[in-house]
């Protein structure tokens, strides 16, 4: 017995879905070590720190800025883009399910209405044309969503670890 093949749809929603599982266990991985760096930086310097913890007390607040607005751009133009493809393809699947409507209600035998009536079943069966393209479309958005604050806490991370 031949085993099962996964379709080409299901590989790219579980690459993704794996891609944006391990980039949120990276972002939370360096985001608890910048934390932490950053509180013992913070007790240590007490009221008065030294220029070199101003300047990353200050670099702190701009980052979370830049990264927070990187994130809301890549959100509504990803979301922007999600509803047009969405629209398209509700446009489509109306226009193809009124002529199948046409076609049920103009039959001229009962052979033709079972067959157009079958064929207007599939159209309702199959909306949304691609779901696990949806899926995956997605979690790619999660990902553009997040890579702004993922770079910046494992750029941190890296550059707060140094010697």
């Amino acid at each position: 017995m031949p085993s099962p093949t996964l379709s080409q749809p299901v590989i790219d929603v579980s690459t993704n879905w794996s891609r944006l599982f391990s980039e949120m266990c990276e972002l939370l991985e360096a985001t608890m070590q910048v934390v932490s760096v950053r509180t013992t930086r913070m007790a240590i310097a007490g009221p008065s720190p030294d220029e070199q913890d101003r300047r990353e007390f200050s670099l702190m607040s701009v980052e979370k800025g830049e990264a927070a607005s990187e994130s809301i751009l890549a959100m509504h133009s990803g979301l922007m883009n999600l509803t047009m493809v969405l629209a398209k393809d509700t446009n489509a699947h109306l226009w193809a399910t009124s002529a199948a409507v046409t076609t049920l209600v103009s039959s001229r035998s009962a052979t033709q209405w079972f067959e157009c009536q079958t064929e207007l079943l599939r159209f309702a069966t199959d909306f949304p044309a691609h779901p696990l393209q949806l899926v995956s479309s997605a979690t790619s958005l999660m990902q553009e969503i997040l890579a702004p604050i993922h770079n910046r806490a494992t750029a941190n991370a890296r550059r707060l670890a140094a010697p």
